[in-house]
């Protein structure tokens, strides 16, 4: 696995459905959410859905392995988070001289551009940002070795 993706997001999940290539795949929920003081609150405890495609091979019930590269996430990250906070301190900061009211003005409409340019970039990349459908490991049980008494 680490040499198809190094230094990649992983989770295992199970294919539900498959329809035109695109299959619904459920995440399995990691371990550690059972030891959660949320107990659930996040949203995450009854497990995820996602809709990615995947080859032709692919049948329902199959395990799958979903990865995602490290970098990915930290672009994606800033793509949501820093460009709106970028935009709407830019517009606060450019409108600032006529008072605070068009400095909110300005922040509010720079907040605005920036999540419209977000959700743009967002819809442009979605396709080169998804993780990638892996099939899932499989591991050989190695019986015992027998031992003479």
């Amino acid at each position: 696995m680490s040499e198809i993706l190094p230094n990649a997001l992983t989770r295992s999940g199970r294919i539900v459905a498959i329809r035109a290539g695109l299959a619904t795949i459920r995440v399995e929920t990691p371990s550690a959410c059972g030891g959660c003081g949320g107990r659930g609150a996040c949203g995450t405890a009854s497990g995820t859905t996602v809709l990615l495609p995947v080859p032709a091979s692919a049948r329902p019930g199959d395990a799958v392995m979903l990865a995602l590269a490290e970098g990915l996430l930290v672009r994606g990250a800033l793509r949501v988070y820093l460009l709106p906070a970028t935009a709407m301190l830019l517009g606060a900061a450019l409108l600032s001289a006529w008072g605070d009211l068009a400095a909110v003005g300005g922040a509010l409409s720079g907040l605005g551009s920036g999540l419209i340019a977000m959700r743009m970039l967002t819809r442009r990349r979605a396709s080169c940002d998804a993780p990638a459908v892996l099939p899932a490991p499989t591991f050989g049980v190695v019986p015992p070795k027998p031992t003479i008494d």
